[in-house]
């Protein structure tokens, strides 16, 4: 069940040992890099930047920004001061590493009041050759909201995946700085009335006729202060079979357990969850996030199999580790093929903006990295 998990062997790193992970790339030859990042609020934006600009190595380094704005009415408004700070704090680290510097705009809202900041984003990364000229291409996910990281990373991959090798193995890494203290402190404001599919994730075979009467099984990856947001994505996606996702370990050892109480009216007095669905995955590890994930639908796709088998909702409410596992797990079961493939969607509801509460004092931000694509699988290929 395992062994053909496409990321079953997988790179991650944190805190020291991410730092000495860029040191040795880029002292091991010349490397051409071009760093994704978003312009927001959070504090966190900057760090991974730092981090790779001060390891040093020859070759390019080309920054893209993604400008981003949530509308008039947006919470996230109120912390203009925070955001300044964070592009003065890029402009110093463009100035000190002699970078070159671009920027793309995405629009979050059509004309019409419609969400399309999904369908922007993919387009906005579009063209292949955009990333011929580097080795390595890193997304950093610190500053962008989930409706723009899911179909970026996923367009990403497929792009990946698809460019010839040309000699050259090309590397995909995401970037994140964790502190689930500020996770904690920012919270969701101006929520949609309604859930949707995000881009990428909700193809029409996803709901065509011909397999409309397979069971959906929906897997929200859990976190705090999203009851709104299950419950319309409850009705968006009308369940036959639900297996909410908890992180455990966890760096709050009662985590778990607080989730429960927090979601018990509707999980398990409202919705009849049986806790053996329940699954079970680390809070700082995507990876075990994406098998345990993976590993779920398919065992239902296979027990389902009289059936015709089954389809799979994903739902990220969680840090941006955990959603990260989430988004791997809803790629790979899309693009397998065969007994494997299974029709998927990422249900997702969308918000206005975000408030930042004062954070509780806590952990120090930990730099993560995670590498999907390029010279570490080479062996697998």
């Amino acid at each position: 069940m395992i062994g053909d998990l496409r990321w079953r062997d997988y790179v991650l790193t944190k805190g020291d040992e991410s730092l000495a992970m860029w040191h040795a790339i880029f002292a091991e030859r010349e490397r051409d890099v071009l760093y994704v990042l978003g312009l927001g609020f959070d504090e966190r934006m900057c760090v991974g930047l730092q981090a790779v600009l001060g390891s040093g190595g020859a070759g390019k380094r080309d920054i893209c920004v993604l400008r981003f704005e949530e509308g008039p009415e947006s919470a996230s408004r109120s912390h203009g001061d925070l955001r300044l700070a964070n592009e003065q704090r890029l402009a110093q680290l463009v100035a000190s590493g002699g970078c070159g510097i671009s920027e793309r705009s995405i629009v979050l809202v059509s004309d019409d009041n419609r969400r399309i900041g999904g369908r922007s984003i993919a387009k906005a990364f579009a063209n292949p050759d955009d990333f011929r000229s580097y080795t390595d291409v890193i997304v950093d996910i610190s500053a962008l909201p989930r409706g723009l990281y899911f179909p970026l990373i996923a367009k990403l991959l497929t792009m990946f995946d698809q460019i010839p090798r040309d000699g050259d193995v090309r590397n995909l890494h995401v970037v994140v700085a964790h502190s689930p203290t500020l996770d904690m402190a920012i919270r969701d404001e101006g929520i949609d009335d309604s859930a949707t599919f995000l881009h990428g994730f909700s193809a029409a075979e996803f709901e065509r006729e011909a397999t409309r009467e397979q069971p959906r099984i929906w897997l929200p990856v859990l976190g705090r202060g999203q009851r709104i947001q299950l419950d319309r994505i409850l009705t968006l996606v009308a369940p036959d079979e639900i297996c909410p996702v908890l992180p455990s370990p966890a760096q709050n050892p009662r985590e778990s357990d607080d989730l429960i109480l927090e979601y018990r009216q509707v999980l398990f007095d409202q919705l009849r969850v049986e806790p053996r669905n329940i699954i079970y995955a680390s809070e700082a590890n995507p990876f075990e996030v994406y098998r345990q994930i993976v590993r779920s639908v398919r065992q239902y796709k296979r027990a389902l199999a009289p059936l015709s088998g089954c389809k799979a909702v994903v739902s990220a409410m969680s840090s941006k580790l955990s959603s990260l596992g989430a988004l791997l797990a809803a790629y790979e079961l899309r693009d397998s093929v065969g007994a494997d493939h299974v029709d998927v969607g990422v249900a997702h509801v969308d918000t206005q903006g975000y408030a930042l509460d004062q954070p509780s004092d806590g952990e120090p931000t930990t730099l993560y990295n995670l590498s999907l694509v390029g010279e570490c699988y080479a062996d697998k290929d």
